[in-house]
């Protein structure tokens, strides 16, 4: 078994970096990546611990290359960089945990609905179907607005929770795609448990697609955090965020224009992490394919 998990990694490996070499579109995500986490991973040793609730009015609103600040100070007197960083951070841990509890969910009641199917993959189903029709966006506002802002994992508990229909009902569709293949069927005659074939043969068969769902789940949910968090929802306050640091554009229009510093840099981290998430989610399910890997 360990020589087969040697050989799965190193294939994926090998796969991942031949698609690299052919993909200077995924290429340039992994270097903006890599060079997005080891400055938030080593600024993060310089980040004060009360930085989400510094007050420091006689340093509030620096401009740039004022006092040692390089991109000035926000509103608080925090250093903006800083505060950069920590509220990167922040929305990375939020859109990493929100879309991993969902694929999480995903994979466990998606594939055993998928698998069994009758009157639980039809009760589940118009469950879903009804659940995508709510206005969600709405639901989110009236919980975030009668709670007064979240912490960090609340929230992530919180999203995952709206959700996670959509992708149950893919992974449930993959599910059914396999689930009347010869290797399943030669499985369940042979007295495999159904988890072992759920589990080690279907799901080593739809990871690609899953992987791809992933990386779209993981830019959604900063996407969504950012946009609830600059709206007046999401985090509470005090907990520092992307979308916590674009609310300096719900001031004038001026702000835009004059005061470029203050969102220029908050778009730029927002586009890397989407771009990069998506993009290399790609490179990942080609590199996983089992028709990728047999070339």
């Amino acid at each position: 078994m360990e020589k087969s998990k040697q050989r799965f990694g190193s294939r994926f490996f090998k796969n991942f970096s031949a698609e690299l070499e052919h993909d200077g579109l995924g290429l340039t995500a992994l270097i903006m990546l890599v060079t997005l986490f080891v400055i938030i991973f080593v600024g993060q040793f310089f980040v004060p611990s009360n930085i989400g609730t510094m007050s420091d009015i006689l340093n509030a609103d620096l401009p740039p290359l004022t006092g040692g600040h390089i991109l000035g100070t926000t509103d608080s007197g925090a250093d903006f960089i800083l505060t950069l960083i920590a509220s990167a951070k922040n929305s990375l841990i939020i859109g990493v945990g929100v879309a991993t509890l969902i694929t999480a969910i995903s994979i466990f009641f998606g594939m055993i609905i998928g698998y069994f199917g009758g009157w639980a993959d039809w009760l589940a189903m118009r469950i879903i179907d009804f659940w995508l029709i709510m206005p969600l966006i709405m639901i989110l506002a009236i919980i975030f607005s009668t709670s007064k802002g979240m912490g960090i994992w609340s929230l992530i508990l919180i999203l995952s929770l709206i959700s996670w229909p959509a992708n149950v009902r893919l992974v449930r569709t993959l599910t059914l795609s396999e689930v009347n293949r010869d290797y399943v069927q030669a499985s369940k005659i042979s007295g495999t448990p159904w988890y072992k074939i759920i589990f080690s043969g279907i799901l080593p068969n739809i990871s690609s697609t899953i992987i791809s769902d992933y990386s779209l789940t993981l830019a959604g949910s900063i996407g969504i955090e950012t946009g609830l968090t600059f709206l007046g929802f999401g985090l509470k306050h005090g907990t520092s965020s992307l979308g916590s640091m674009l609310q300096v554009l719900n001031g004038s229009a001026s702000t835009i224009y004059a005061r470029w510093w203050l969102w220029v840099p908050v778009t730029i981290i927002l586009i890397v992490l989407t771009f990069g998430f998506v993009v290399l989610g790609q490179v990942c399910r080609r590199a996983l394919d089992q028709r990728q890997t047999m070339k």
